[in-house]
This record gives C-alpha cells, structure tokens and sequence, in this order.
C-alpha cells in the first residue's frame, strides 16, 4: 500500500539487504515515501537491494565497528542530509544450550544485536542534538525477551538488552523530541528459516504448519511486510505521542496460556 507518511523523511536501515523482516521494513518505508538508506556488511547484496527499491541509497558498513558506523552516516549525511529515522533491524541468531555456548559466539551475538544498535543510536542521536532536531528510533526485538524456548537463553537475553536500551533511551532523551521504540515479531516465516527449526525438529515445514494453527490466537502467518508497517507506523508523526513501547506483532502467541491442541 503505497502511502506518503514518510515524504520527506530519510530513514536509515541497518541489516537490510535480506528477505525476513528488514527486507519488509525497506519496502515499506518505500512505499510510504520515505528516502530509503539500506546499510549492509556486503557490497553484493548491498547493491541488489538498492536496485529493488529505485530511489533508494546504499550505505556499506559494518556496524560493529564504530570507525565505519560513523563513516555509513558521513556518507549518508553527504548524499541525503541529516537523518531522520533509524531502523536497528541488523541482527544475528542462536540456538543453542546455554552451557555449550562459546565466548566466541556469546560476543559475535551481543556485539551484533545489542552494541552494533547502541553504536548506530549514538551516532544517529549525537546528530539530531547538534542539530536541534527530533527522530525516531526502531529496535526490532523478539517475542523472545518475553517468553522463550530452550536453546534461546541468551538470544532472549540479546533482545531483552534491546528493550531495556529502549525504555532508557525513550525517558532520556524524550525532552529533545527524540522518540524509542521497539517491535517485537513471533515466528515469520521465510524459506532460510527451515535450516535453523532443523536444530530442533526433523520436520520443519510441519513445526511451521502446527506454530501457526496451535501456537498463535490467529491462524495466519505473519510476514516481514506485517512488520514493516508496524514500523513506519512508529517512525511516522501518527505516533507522534508513543515512544518507551515494545509493540508485540506476533499473531496473539504471548498472550496465550495454553495452546490451541490443550483445550481440545
């Protein structure tokens, strides 16, 4: 649904040069209008998104790097101005028991999912406060800093540092018309996705089937274009009001007690 809530508005990306939910993200702060700046670690992929969304503004990066993170925004800030929305989509994940974790693989999963967003909010808020203007902020999060599994300790401690970095920064920074929040997607479904459901079940497509019917209060998939306009939403002036929230996209699953298959 092309709209113009973001006319005017440049919105940066990071992680957005895949198909789940950052590739919904892009495509709809597309559609909405908004100048489309997509950060990305690989000059190849990097460059197949810019082409399928015309308009739209590259920015190689890796941002677990604060020297190239402020060179990403040195380069936006020369093609397009003062940024106006960022979007911490860049993420990794982890399935595995907590005690068969490496430090290696504890440190790659924070520095993607809870420093890497730091680094890019600081640079993006450092900006707006020289300039004396407002922005807003998307954390993408997980149902899984409320309710987990086995196997996602320290994924779900990942994005519950997210949540909390996203209240904090809501309050501290809410008096310079600088707004923080969050969303927080249940299982969207993509084909690369049955590679890692294999880490614990032999029968992918069926645990999908089953999540889908048994697990949610709404017997359809939710997909990354669901949680794309969620966040336009929240980068929008329509939310003008709302900042410090995590918004649960995850078809009801967190609210229910038990799952469908129990009460039969």
């Amino acid at each position: 649904m092309v709209t113009t809530e973001l006319k005017g508005k440049n919105i940066l990306v990071t992680g957005g040069t895949g198909i789940g939910v950052g590739a919904g993200i892009c495509r709809a702060v597309h559609e909405a209008g908004g100048k489309l700046i997509i950060n990305g670690r690989r000059r190849e992929a990097l460059d197949a998104a810019v082409t399928r969304y015309p308009g739209s503004v590259g920015a190689l990066g890796d941002i677990r790097d604060p020297m190239q993170v402020e060179e990403i925004f040195r380069t936006v800030e020369g093609r397009c101005g003062t940024v106006d929305g960022l979007v911490n989509n860049a993420g990794v994940g982890l399935s595995k028991p907590a005690h068969e974790v490496e430090e290696s693989e504890f440190d790659d999963l924070f520095s993607v999912d809870v420093k890497a967003a730091w680094l890019m909010t600081r640079a993006f808020i450092r900006r707006l406060l020289a300039a004396k203007r407002g922005g807003s902020i998307v954390n993408v999060s997980s149902v899984h800093a409320q309710a987990t599994m086995p196997r996602y300790s320290l994924y779900a401690g990942a994005k519950a540092g997210i949540e909390g970095l996203t209240r904090g920064l809501a309050y501290e920074y809410g008096e310079y018309n600088i707004r923080c929040n969050a969303i927080a997607p249940g299982y969207v479904h993509a084909e690369q996705n049955y590679d890692l459901i294999r880490t614990w079940t032999e029968d992918p497509q069926a645990w999908v089937h089953q999540h889908t019917e048994n697990h949610q209060a709404l017997p359809f998939e939710i997909t990354p274009e669901d949680c794309g306009e969620l966040a336009v939403f929240l980068l929008s002036e329509r939310s003008r009001c709302i900042t410090g929230q995590t918004v649960r996209i995850d078809a009801g699953m967190t609210t229910m007690l038990y799952n469908r298959d129990f009460l039969q």
